[in-house]
């Protein structure tokens, strides 16, 4: 049997990624991993494409964006979201999300452990 794993947090370095997301890992298994991540105003996360084997779940802890996404047929689709509210992200689809508020953004976020997160 597994030990519980605790995790500090506040003592974990932030990572960044294109578009100017801040975002650390906090907890992790053997199939997902658990992050926060934070967007100034007017950024966000630029278009990329996660592998077949991930899939990835938002919770928006504060502040408000929109989230695009590219349908089978290049369609591109476009949902707003705001604090206290939920997106489910299937696998192998190709998104971007943008802070359009004026405070933070912030998203505790889990996401599916791969080899290779994105395409």
């Amino acid at each position: 049997m597994a030990d519980i794993r605790l995790t500090k947090a506040y003592e974990l370095e932030w990572k960044d990624l294109a578009g100017g997301v801040k975002y650390k890992f906090i907890a992790s298994g053997s199939k997902f991993m658990t992050g926060i991540g934070i967007a100034k105003p007017g950024s966000g996360e630029t278009w990329h494409k996660h592998t077949e084997d991930v899939e990835e779940t938002y919770y928006v802890l504060t502040g408000q964006g929109t989230i695009s996404w590219k349908t089978d047929g290049g369609e591109v689709r476009s949902l707003d979201f705001s604090a206290g509210d939920a997106l489910y992200l299937p696998h192998g689809i190709e998104n971007e999300f943008v802070n359009t508020g004026d405070d933070e953004l912030r998203l505790l976020f889990n996401i599916t452990k791969a080899e290779k997160l994105r395409e």
